[in-house]
């Protein structure tokens, strides 16, 4: 009878081998694996998902102060986003367009890019809190910082397929009309124009230079320096998500004169001669980075 079970459970495992899978996109590699175990009497086996662990420890209250530390320093004390005006809560200036004042809600995920379906989890359970407790009153929340160190060092995964699959959960989701996605690195890089980035990211080099000719003639700003003030906007201490209520961003949009405030950005970013410039950018941003 011993044997009779073995040669079944070799039978089985002919017919049910592990699996090792390496998912490809945009030249990045995600590696999953399956891993199978065999139970007494059970030709079918128990399959058990696995993903590769970081043990590198994320301290949650430490990645809070330092993405606190950069709304301060970026959208409160320069107004880089002029509905933003404290490091607890966004959305002023829009009250009489119906949108409330709310929290920003600071979260962290410790997911790896070996954990994409987690960092996704986690994100979509911060959405569905942000949903359930509304925009206003004590608890309503107005956006959703996400900070996902981990995926500090891959600028092209992170604008890449991350917020592409973002995009494409939102839309899946029916989910539109309440919520949008927002991209944000410490190594962010302005699209250059050549194609189509994906929804939630800066305007591109050539929009920029436009706002730029039209609003703030006198700067002559070099296509580099016109890339880096588009890229300081959006690099913050880890890679985040920015989400924000739909309805905030239509207000925004329509509040706001976009070529104005590009071009005023960039010009206290790297403009001539009162710009901070690349230099004390990333000594701000560094110091940001080792807040503990």
């Amino acid at each position: 009878q011993q044997q009779q079970q073995q040669q079944q459970q070799q039978q089985s495992l002919q017919k049910h081998p592990s699996i090792e899978a390496q998912v490809l996109e945009n030249g990045h590699t995600i590696r999953l694996s399956r891993k199978v175990e065999y139970h007494d009497n059970e030709d079918v086996p128990a399959v058990i998902s696995t993903i590769s662990q970081e043990s590198t420890a994320i301290d949650p209250a430490v990645i809070e102060k330092r993405m606190q530390a950069w709304v301060k320093r970026v959208l409160v004390e320069m107004r880089i986003c002029p509905f933003t005006k404290s490091v607890s809560k966004s959305g002023q200036g829009l009250a009489d367009l119906g949108v409330p004042v709310g929290k920003i809600a600071y979260h962290t995920s410790a997911a790896s890019p070996q954990q994409i379906c987690r960092l996704m989890a986690d994100t979509w359970m911060a959405i569905a809190n942000m949903i359930e407790a509304g925009p206003s009153g004590k608890e309503g929340i107005s956006s959703i910082l996400m900070a996902a160190p981990k995926f500090d060092e891959d600028f092209d995964l992170w604008s890449g397929p991350i917020f592409a699959m973002l995009e494409a959960g939102v839309v899946a989701a029916g989910a539109e009309g309440d919520v949008g996605v927002v991209c944000f690195h410490p190594k962010y890089a302005t699209p250059d124009g050549t194609s189509f980035p994906g929804f939630g990211h800066m305007h591109s080099v050539p929009r920029l230079q436009q706002w730029l000719a039209e609003n703030a003639p006198s700067q002559d700003l070099s296509t580099e320096e016109v890339a880096a003030g588009g890229a300081w906007q959006r690099r913050t201490p880890h890679a985040t998500i920015n989400v924000l209520r739909a309805d905030q961003l239509e207000a925004a949009e329509g509040r706001r004169q976009s070529g104005i405030m590009y071009a005023e950005n960039i010009c206290k970013l790297v403009g001539n001669p009162d710009g901070l410039g690349n230099e004390k950018l990333a000594e701000d941003l560094q110091r940001e980075r080792n807040i503990y």
